[in-house]
């Protein structure tokens, strides 16, 4: 995990009062609740796709969860 995207998780973690990992399910399943039209879903995932240049990096799926918001 990038040191950036660690720090970040760490900070909200302790601002929430919750470990790391809760804190990550807690940011994917926020993002999961978020209703979009299934185009939106897929233009992002695609989005995504590009910017990860084949590699699925946790810094994106954060970010994209956290656009969301």
């Amino acid at each position: 995990m990038p040191d950036e995207v660690h720090s970040s998780l760490v900070l909200q973690a302790e601002k929430s009062r919750r470990s790391k990992e809760k804190q990550a399910l807690y940011l994917i399943e926020t993002g999961l609740r978020r209703k979009m039209p299934a185009q939106e879903v897929l233009a992002r995932a695609r989005r995504l796709h590009l910017q990860c240049k084949g590699e699925t990096a946790i810094k994106d799926i954060l970010s994209a969860t956290e656009e969301a918001h």
